[in-house]
């Protein structure tokens, strides 16, 4: 296979740019005491925003989210990628990030797209 290595960096920066949210998403719920309702609500809504770019995505698992033939990058590392990451969002919107459960469920969506980076990464790697 011929890599595309401006798909590939493409495809990186998404799945890095989710990770990241949901790291942050973590991160700043992670003090329970300094959480106020105006900061709940900007972290649901950055919660449900990050959930509905990835499902959307999923549905084509094409990186420009439309139906077009898939290009092998997308095909072997971006669909997977986006249909696991989406399968395994069970995280609900409305949960509050006060819950165990935000961190368990934005901890699950990391892990998928941490094996997803890592598997481009190495396959970039391994073919210069």
């Amino acid at each position: 296979m011929d890599i595309d290595h401006q798909e590939a960096r493409a495809i990186a920066a998404k799945l890095q740019r989710w990770h990241d949210e949901a790291r942050s998403l973590v991160d700043e719920a992670s003090d329970k005491s300094r959480l106020s309702p105006s900061s709940i609500d900007s972290l649901r809504s950055r919660l449900a925003t990050l959930k509905h770019e990835i499902k959307e995505l999923a549905k084509y698992e094409t990186l420009s989210g439309r139906k077009t033939a898939k290009t092998e990058l997308e095909q072997y590392f971006f669909g997977p990628a986006v249909r696991s990451t989406s399968a395994n969002f069970r995280l609900r919107t409305d949960t509050s990030p006060k819950s165990d459960l935000w961190a368990r469920g934005l901890n699950e969506v990391e892990f998928e797209l941490s094996y997803a980076l890592d598997g481009l990464q190495r396959f970039v790697a391994e073919n210069p």
